[in-house]
């Protein structure tokens, strides 16, 4: 245990630099300087011969520019002006490990930009300064400030960018292909070499970065960074990647003046920075591969973050994932983003009704006539998506799960009513279910996720979506204080529950021959879908519909056993077809697209759905997830039922939910506004798993295994058997038993202590015992506080079975102590409460003051003490098992 909880300690104390401040090398023959960081890890190399360039950049021992380096430029009237060409030499001032290049000048003859750049080398990395004058106000077409210029396109795998999204660069591969965000900073990693370039810009006040990243002909990979008063338009609609040209921002307006941007360049070792922990049973390198790059690649730019991905540029709000993918990511660059993503669409995406428009895309290619509007918000052609509805309110309700930020959350609250209201006025009869706004199949409209599928009027895709938002976000409003609309929440959700678990006979979605839910009734009381789907019948188990045992096993069961029929590596959407007049055209002959083929952006409701039931099952298709990736990196809409062969133009960054269920369902890894939630549904080949893991700016350490896990932060590992949850708070570590949402134990280790606490006994009942084992290293006192006991009442204290004391609870229930221990474990008891004698009584004569009274024991003065006087002021008052204010134990 304590080797376990060395390495915790290694990642969150994290490692100490080495080396000194750098050093900077200049050769004045040749005109070049050198300038290397304190560790040796990142060096840039300037030439200042008749022109100004980084033409080296060498991270950890690897040589990355390209042919054109690195150097500052504009673009004006259809012509660039760089620094990389012509112009007289700069003056250079070199020191010990700084640098300063004056007079730096390029442009037209009439607009001559001029510059001074400052390094500086620290040990771990090199500050960069770019101080640019603009002579006059102008049209800029484009910038680099600066412009890099890496050998390939290969040089990197990617960069991960300061909004949580990514730069895949496998899907720049043709010539010209661009993509560009309203982001600046991003991390280019290599996984084979281990190697990154972290590049952090810091902007003045009031300016905006943006970044484009290019496939130059030349075969090199550009990436520009541009600086702006006004944020950058794109170019051409709303895209932000174009398939084989670069011109993707618009011209903008540059005042004259002063502009001062600072770059801060860092090499880490790629394996340390995106540390994900280690991993027993599944492949870890994969994990963290394919979290860097599918789960990233649906954030299309600053406040569009969705599950498609930026060659598409589709956002589905009618998708319930994206707090789950912050979730498994644990980046509170890509959880910030989905806050203002959610926020964009408050503001742009909602009506007056509540109705929340289903899609966003770059141009109105597939949106309802007329529907499309300014902000690229739009109704699908295919009809309107209802859940729509309630996934906004899951993101929103998952989200502050993540963050517990809780004014957001109020920002919100007005709206996702209105969202949930939208549907509860659609409400059929008194059943909480509600009604979509077709009546039958036969009118082609989709109304779901399952867009070409014409499920209609009850939808149990909807509807067990609906459950699921109503009872997350009354939560939500318990948090904000509205514990009515809470409960009113709760009680339409507890309607359409029991309508929803009714047999299809009698209304409901269950069908009692088949053992499964179908998936719609028309309003003629029709049932359709009835061919195991399997998003509807994974919702219903996941989000808690269905909590019978033996339907969930008839369920899960009878899917599985057709798995191994076809032998397929991922579920998909139906295992038998659906009739003609159900679904589109296209979805014909079976299996076709929505009609039977494999979509693994439900992979985490499967997971979830198995976890509980039998986690050596959902485990096996996470590995099989991510064999797939290491095949082919999900770079598919779909997979062919058939041939199990990847297809469709629209990649789906979706396709990482399978290792989001990884994480929150196997691993049970369920934050909450206060605390880090731990359910783990392990098999055995998973033991001795060690996730890394950050939560609110606040670094754990989770290990997982079969005989119980344990979280370690601030020095404290918390460990116990069943599913329990903690929050670092200050220097102390609080325990939270089971799905309580206040905390019952807090352990503050001493300086330079490190504790261990295995959670023995922790009863709900404040009058029975609590027991824990302690374990720790180091000198002094571990201070321990144990809250929710009865108030003002004595208990007794045990370690290592035997007594220490005896202790008096405060006012608000909770006891106060430390411990010292002697190098070995021993176990920790608060114990039963200790009852008042009933006799002798204890008398008390309130003086008149009603200050001090006397203490009689069996008519004998004991004590003169400090009280609040009786309710009667005169004579003796017999009290038995009364304990005054400041009397020892009975």
């Amino acid at each position: 245990m304590i080797a376990v909880l060395g390495a915790a300690l290694a990642f969150l104390e994290g490692a100490a630099h080495a080396g000194g401040q750098g050093a900077v090398r200049q050769d004045a023959d040749r005109k070049v300087v050198t300038m290397t960081d304190g560790q040796g890890d990142l060096s840039l190399r300037l030439r200042y011969d008749g022109k100004c360039m980084l033409d080296q950049i060498t991270v950890r021992g690897r040589q990355v520019a390209g042919a054109d380096g690195v150097a500052d430029g504009v673009r004006i009237d259809g012509q660039w002006y760089t620094t990389r060409t012509g112009g007289a030499s700069p003056n250079v001032a070199a020191g010990k490990n700084t640098l300063t290049v004056r007079g730096i000048v390029y442009g037209k003859p009439d607009f001559q930009v001029r510059e001074t750049w400052y390094f500086k080398t620290k040990p771990d990395g090199i500050e960069w300064t770019i101080q640019r004058r603009y002579p006059t106000a102008a049209t800029l077409q484009d910038t680099g400030f600066p412009e890099w210029n890496f050998a390939a396109i290969d040089t990197w795998k990617g960069g991960v960018l300061g909004n949580g999204g990514v730069v895949w660069n496998k899907y720049l591969a043709s010539n010209d292909a661009t993509y560009g965000a309203h982001t600046s900073a991003v991390t280019f990693w290599n996984p084979d070499a281990n190697d990154c370039l972290r590049i952090t810009p810091t902007l003045p006040p009031g300016y905006q970065g943006a970044v484009r990243f290019s496939h130059q002909r030349s075969g090199q990979q550009s990436m520009h960074f541009s600086v702006s008063k006004e944020e950058l338009k794109p170019n051409h609609e709303l895209r932000r990647y174009l398939p084989d040209r670069g011109d993707l921002w618009a011209p903008f307006q540059v005042s004259p003046g002063e502009v001062r941007v600072t770059l801060t360049l860092q090499a880490p070792s790629y394996r340390d920075a995106y540390d994900r922990g280690t991993f027993r049973g599944v492949d870890g390198d994969g994990i963290r591969e394919l979290m860097n790059t599918v789960s990233r690649y649906g954030v299309i730019d600053t406040h569009l973050t969705g599950g498609n991905g930026w060659l598409s540029g589709y956002i589905c709000l009618h998708e319930q994932w994206y707090g789950q993918i912050a979730l498994a990511l644990a980046d509170p660059n890509y959880t910030a983003n989905l806050a203002a993503t959610l926020n964009f669409e408050r503001d742009h995406a909602i009506g007056a009704d509540g109705r929340v428009k289903s899609r966003w895309t770059y141009d109105a290619g597939d949106a309802m006539p007329g529907t499309y509007d300014e902000y690229g918000f739009y109704e699908a052609q295919w009809g309107y998506l209802m859940d729509s509805q309630t996934d906004y309110v899951i993101d929103a309700a998952e989200l502050y799960d993540l963050t517990g930020d809780t004014p957001w959350l109020a920002g919100q609250k007005a709206t996702c009513e209105k969202a949930l209201d939208y549907l509860i006025r659609r409400e059929v009869g008194n059943t909480g279910l509600a009604a979509m706004r077709t009546d039958s199949e036969r009118e082609h409209q989709g109304s779901d996720w399952l867009d070409i599928v014409w499920a209609s009027y009850e939808n149990a895709l909807v509807n067990a979506e609906m459950y699921y938002a109503l009872t997350h976000w009354a939560d939500a409003e318990d948090a904000l204080g509205d514990t009515q609309k809470a409960s009113s929440y709760r009680a339409f959700a507890a309607r359409l529950k029991s309508a929803f678990n009714k047999p299809i006979g009698e209304g409901g979605f269950w069908d009692p021959a088949n053992q499964w839910y179908v998936y719609w009734r028309d309003k003629d009381g029709s049932a359709h879908g009835d061919n195991l789907v399997t998003p509807v019948n994974f919702s219903a188990i996941a989000y808690g519909l269905c909590d019978d045992p033996a339907r969930r096993k008839a369920i899960l069961d009878r899917t599985e056993a057709e798995m191994r029929k076809e032998k397929l590596f991922f579920w998909p959407l139906t295992f038998s077809s659906f009739l003609p007049e159900e679904a589109a055209s296209s979805n014909f002959p079976f299996p076709t697209y929505e009609n039977g083929d494999i979509f693994m952006s439900w992979g985490e409701v499967g997971v979830r759905a198995y976890a509980a039931y039998d986690p050596a099952l959902a485990l096996k298709y996470v590995q099989q997830t991510l064999a797939r990736y290491a095949k082919d990196g999900l770079s598919c809409q779909r997979y062919l039922r058939g041939s199990q062969e990847g297809a469709g133009d629209d990649i789906l960054a979706g396709n990482c939910m399978t290792i989001v269920g990884l994480y929150r369902d196997i691993y049970g890894v369920q934050p909450k506004p206060n605390r880090l939630y731990l359910e783990p549904h392990l098999s055995r080949e998973l033991n001795g798993t060690q996730l890394r893991y950050l939560l609110r700016g606040q670094k754990y350490v989770i290990d997982l295994n079969t005989n119980g896990s344990a979280i370690t932060a601030n020095n404290c590992t918390i460990r116990d058997t069943s599913p329990f949850a903690v929050n670092a708070a200050n220097n102390s570590l609080e325990y939270f038993p089971g799905q309580s949402k206040e905390w019952a134990l807090s352990v503050t280790p001493a300086k330079g202590q490190r504790v261990t606490i295995q959670i023995a006994s922790w009863p709900t009942d404040a009058n029975a015992p609590r027991r824990w084992t302690e374990l720790g290293s180091g000198k002094g006192k571990a201070a321990y506080v144990v809250a929710h006991l009865m108030p003002n009442t004595v208990y007794e204290w045990k370690i290592g079975g035997k007594a220490a004391g005896r202790l008096r609870s405060d006012g608000a229930g909770s006891l106060r102590f430390a411990t010292a221990w002697d190098g070995v474990a021993r176990e920790v008891e608060v114990g039963r409460p200790i009852p008042c004698k009933p006799t002798p009584a204890l008398r008390a004569t309130p003086p008149a003051t009603g200050r001090v009274i006397r203490i009689d024991i069996a008519g004998s003065l004991r004590k003169s003490v400090s009280c609040k006087p009786f309710p009667s002021r005169e004579g003796w008052r017999e009290a038995p098992g009364w304990v005054c204010k400041g009397w020892g134990a009975p």
